[in-house]
């Protein structure tokens, strides 16, 4: 920013808070958005009225606010897009992935005596990256194969890098890697882990004697699944699954469906899961999970289920790349300017998915409209329907909790009646943005010490103990 945009900004900053009582209306405003980065504005009027009487009782009109707008929040899960939305959107997949655990927000309690476990499933390798090897606990080198590529580079890295190096993620050679079957297998997740579901149930079937219609009247599976991004650009998904009563969710299963033959199941039937790729020309052979599979068993002690909520609940408000430069679908233009902006590798997957999708046989895939998830389709965070609460449940829930605890009294014989359309997007003014900003990150300290100040002795400052 230049000094003339910075003088700028706090002429700006001085007009809006220059009326006392117009700066304290725009403040309740904005508060009331969370001081969203890019709240939308909307204009219009809503009328309350009697249902009993038909009488209007009360009438809310955009003309009557500061700027003659109404701010909403832009509701966005990406952090590096707003941060103060994706918090609401990360404490709300938190209470999701949660009720499942151990109960709540309409879940019983009793679910969380369930069979449970904590999966992460990965994709195969596409070629050699870079990476933290470590062996028996201890740093080892990046890479310790001989010789060169058919590109004439070599095959090894005497590296051991640190989290932070620039290189991790990128592949030793990159005329080597198969950026085209990465893409596909991106865009193959969702039919892989459908495919996996039906997998362990047959193997739940056939270890217990049953047919898979005898298994569905005797329990169910259900699960929360998210998906990350590992840093060569292929997604891994952290899911957990438990088995449910079929009858009565809240009931425990019988007591041939433990947690050993859950696991025993799960372990079984995974590496055997396999779904025809799109063209094989792209991926000649069939599509399956990488060789590394993590299976955690989840205690109902209430530790184990916290830390795994919130470690699902941080992944669905992550972007395709830290920067957030992926963070919107792609138009022909964006791809000039991709090596400005990534990594020589994210680029060139960005453009392979663009370029395979002008195949006429993946048209199906769209793969242009999902260019900027290199190739991935679908949601961050998704459940089976039985899992637990749902995410318009939990908005539904703080919406009533605002308008009873609001400054107007609502008659339950209310009814609101009401006419608004799209104004535009962001502040007013940059002085606006500069004022919600600040007003955030100080929103922000404030409940991470609160939350560190419940936490007690022994807590770090963001309130984990």
């Amino acid at each position: 920013m230049t000094g003339q945009d910075e003088g700028l900004e706090v002429a700006e900053i001085l007009v809006r808070a220059s009326d006392p009582e117009q700066f304290d209306a725009w403040r309740h405003r904005a508060r009331a958005t969370g001081w969203c980065a890019h709240p939308v504005r909307l204009v219009g009027i809503t009328n309350r009225i009697d249902s009993s009487t038909g009488e209007v009782v009360g009438v809310f009109r955009s003309d009557e606010l500061p700027d003659r707008v109404l701010l909403k929040a832009c509701g966005h899960r990406r952090a590096t897009i707003c941060p103060t939305c994706s918090a609401t959107y990360q404490a709300d997949a938190y209470q999701l992935v949660a009720a499942g655990l151990r109960g709540g927000k309409g879940i019983p309690e009793t679910i969380g005596e369930h069979p449970m476990l904590f999966l992460t499933l990965t994709a195969p390798s596409f070629g050699a990256v870079h990476a933290i090897r470590q062996h028996h606990g201890r740093e080892v080198r990046c890479q310790i194969a001989r010789g060169r590529c058919p590109h004439g580079l070599l095959r090894r890295c005497d590296s051991t890098h640190r989290p932070d190096d620039q290189r991790l993620g990128q592949p030793i050679c990159q005329a080597c890697f198969d950026y085209r079957g990465a893409v596909i297998w991106n865009a193959s997740v969702g039919e892989l882990w459908r495919r996996s579901t039906i997998a362990v149930q047959r193997q739940l079937a056939t270890r217990v004697g049953l047919s898979r219609e005898q298994l569905r009247e005797s329990v169910r599976i259900s699960y929360a699944k998210v998906v990350e991004y590992q840093r060569r650009g292929l997604v891994h998904v952290h899911t957990l699954v438990r088995l449910d009563d079929a009858a009565d969710p809240g009931e425990t299963p019988d007591g041939r469906f433990d947690l050993t033959l859950l696991t025993d199941a799960v372990t079984a039937a995974i590496p055997g899961v396999r779904c025809p790729s799109p063209d094989i020309s792209v991926l000649p052979g069939p599509i399956r999970w990488g060789a590394q599979l993590d299976i955690h068993p989840i205690s109902p002690d209430g530790a184990v289920p916290k830390s795994v909520a919130g470690y699902l609940a941080k992944y669905a408000t992550k972007s395709t790349d830290p920067a957030g430069v992926l963070d919107h679908r792609l138009r022909a233009g964006d791809l000039d300017r991709l090596d400005q902006k990534l990594s020589p590798h994210m680029a060139r997957m960005v453009r392979t998915a663009w370029e395979l999708g002008a195949l006429p046989q993946l048209e199906h895939l769209r793969l242009r409209a999902w260019a900027h998830t290199l190739g991935f389709r679908g949601h961050w965070l998704t459940k089976s329907r039985r899992y637990s609460t749902t995410f318009a449940s939990l908005r539904a829930a703080r919406q009533q909790w605002h308008l009873d605890h609001g400054p107007v009294e609502h008659s339950p014989t209310d009814i609101t009646m009401g006419q608004w359309s799209y104004s535009g997007r962001g502040w007013a003014s940059e002085g606006d943005a500069w004022l919600a900003r600040t007003a955030a990150e100080d929103s922000r300290t404030a409940r991470r010490v609160a939350r560190w100040e419940l936490a007690g002795p022994g807590a770090s400052p963001d309130g984990r103990v």
